[in-house]
């Protein structure tokens, strides 16, 4: 079973989640997105469902748990691909998703960090060039 794969892309780290997680692939791939957000000092943390058409309350707890665990890592959650059967069910079940950031598809969700990326000015994570700039100095009053 395919856990999804994880890349960079511009300040994203886009994780395509596959069709069918089981229990563990679950643990692997958050432990995997955790080490990825650590190693590229992600800002965002894409999640493309495209590729899932059916849903229950542990998919929805999954989302919820990749998002408590990057935003203590200083990212934050894309949840982009969501079909409609999917919403609708997470309505049902009462999973708002809160905190998380909806989109339609990748070419919105780039346009959106771009976006927050240039209103956050250049102390705002990585580069283009991947390196982070250094804080910068504070002085005490």
């Amino acid at each position: 079973m395919e856990t999804g794969t994880i890349q960079k892309l511009e300040s994203l780290l886009l994780v395509s989640v596959p069709r069918d997680l089981m229990d563990e692939e679950v643990i692997r791939l958050r432990r995997e997105v955790a080490q990825e957000v650590r190693r590229h000092h992600s800002r965002w943390v894409l999640l493309d469902f495209s590729k899932v058409d059916i849903c229950d309350s542990f998919f929805g707890r999954f989302i919820q748990s990749i998002a408590d665990m990057t935003g203590l890592m200083g990212a934050d959650v894309i949840v982009a691909g969501l079909q409609d059967a999917v919403i609708e069910t997470l309505v049902e079940l009462g999973m708002t998703l809160e905190n998380i950031r909806a989109v339609l598809d990748l070419d919105d969700a780039l346009a959106w960090s771009r976006i927050e990326q240039q209103a956050a000015g250049p102390w705002a994570g990585d580069q283009a060039d991947g390196s982070i700039l250094p804080e910068p100095d504070l002085m005490e009053v």
